[in-house]
């Protein structure tokens, strides 16, 4: 039985530093003086597992510098408006900048333990004007014994970006002297869940604003069934636009051009693309039900479905902006909101158009970028595909097609047809501003 209390652990842990108390970590630590993994040959049979690279990425970088941090305060009292001011445990700095750590040692304290930390968090970056969520670190020491704890630190720093990190106490000769860190390592099945599951037709959202060509900007002319330059680099200067509001939103998708064929007849000779993963449409089964059983039956639907119409409008409003804020002042389009897994296997939407300009953003950049350094280490060890890829890499990253095919190795069901989402139809809109 411990004869310590947390008050004891803050008081040591603050004293002795955190780079002799974190424990290493096999998974990241070892790789630093081990040799490297050999590339694994090229496998056709073996889809790409994007949450590998994920899992590395958000993890590897701040145990790599939190580790090596050094407090500068402890016990720091934040003041509030007319309450008791609230206690931050320790706050430090390491290479990345400013970190905060709170110390929760009991079981019965995690449960408010993220809720606390993100407000000290938050205080903090309130001291500095436009400081965001990846300008202040924060550190977590608890058990996390708790299901939606443990769900709550993957979300925030996955989905929300934050920069978070958490590790386990334990005190193996059971006194406060003994006391070690372990990093704590989210499962591979949970990393899946929020990369590689996430990925699929049904969870896009998508929106085509379609607009008229504009004489001496852009134009439908080819020449040996090319684009020309100018009208690829205005429309792309667009599709990059959109993008940065999507990042600006925390949206996790991508964005392109699409113009049909010269040949090809139709109204609109030009559609910016927005389509983004729509989290409503995605929900975590036992947690929805745990809600969902609590309303009137009546209020179930509603629950779930008004959300999910109202990410559609908040996408809606961001194409349209993209198209007020980049293309003349009274510059007309028409909006439409179709079932992404039906435009993307209809052959006169993806083969007989051009796509091009296409950028992605969030998680699914993450995503795809880290498949194409995966796959360029692969050819430059000599274990690839022979892959024709250009050496520019970033020729790949705004590459619709080879995107495309990202997408169905690491995630995305190939084949999904409208009739396995029966609903679809009556998500369809079509406006004109």
């Amino acid at each position: 039985m411990a004869t310590f209390s947390e008050d004891d652990v803050h008081k040591f842990l603050h004293a002795k530093g955190l780079e002799t108390i974190i424990v290493d970590c096999p998974e990241f630590d070892l790789a630093k003086v081990e040799p490297p993994v050999p590339v694994e040959p090229c496998d056709d049979e073996t889809n790409f597992e994007l949450w590998r690279i994920i899992k590395a990425r958000a993890m590897a970088r701040l145990h790599g510098t939190i580790r090596y941090g050094s407090f500068v305060g402890t016990k720091i009292k934040l003041p509030t408006d007319n309450t008791t001011p609230m206690e931050l445990d320790l706050i430090g700095i390491h290479e990345d900048g400013l970190f905060v750590l709170e110390l929760k040692v009991g079981r019965a304290a995690e449960r408010n333990a993220f809720s606390e930390l993100f407000a000290y968090s938050n205080y903090i970056a309130g001291i500095f004007a436009l400081s965001g969520h990846q300008d202040i670190t924060n550190v977590l020491v608890a058990k996390l014994d708790n299901k939606i704890t443990k769900q709550a630190f993957l979300y925030d720093l996955l989905i929300n970006e934050r920069d978070i990190i958490v590790y386990r106490p334990s005190f193996p000769s059971r006194n406060v002297e003994s006391l070690r860190l372990d990093l704590y390592l989210p499962s591979d099945d949970d990393f899946r869940h929020f990369t590689n599951e996430l990925l699929s037709h049904g969870a896009m959202a998508c929106v085509v604003i379609s607009f008229d060509d504009l004489d001496g900007w852009f134009d439908s002319k080819e020449e040996s069934g090319s684009l020309n330059d100018w009208t690829k680099e205005h429309l792309s200067a667009l599709s990059g636009y959109a993008a940065q509001l999507m990042e600006a939103e925390r949206l996790h998708g991508f964005c392109f051009i699409r113009k049909p064929w010269q040949e090809i007849p139709r109204h609109y000779r030009n559609s910016l693309f927005v389509c983004a993963l729509n989290p409503f449409r995605i929900a975590e089964p036992e947690r929805a039900d745990a809600i969902l059983s609590q309303l009137k039956a009546s209020e179930r639907d509603t629950f779930r479905e008004t959300p999910e119409l109202a990410f559609d409008g908040r996408l809606i409003r961001l194409a349209q902006r993209a198209i007020k804020d980049c293309l003349t002042n009274d510059y007309r389009a028409e909006v439409e909101t179709p079932y992404w897994g039906a435009i993307v296997t209809e052959t006169q939407e993806v083969v007989f158009t051009h796509n091009f300009a296409f950028r992605p953003t969030g998680i699914m950049r993450e995503a795809y970028v880290g498949y194409l350094n995966d796959l360029y280490a692969r050819e430059a060890a000599g274990k690839g595909c022979g892959e024709d890829v250009s050496v520019l890499k970033v020729n790949e990253v705004n590459n619709w097609m080879g995107a495309w095919t990202f997408m169905e190795r690491c995630g995305f069901k190939a084949g999904e047809a409208l009739e396995d989402y029966p609903d679809c139809d009556d998500n369809f809109v079509s406006e004109s501003d």
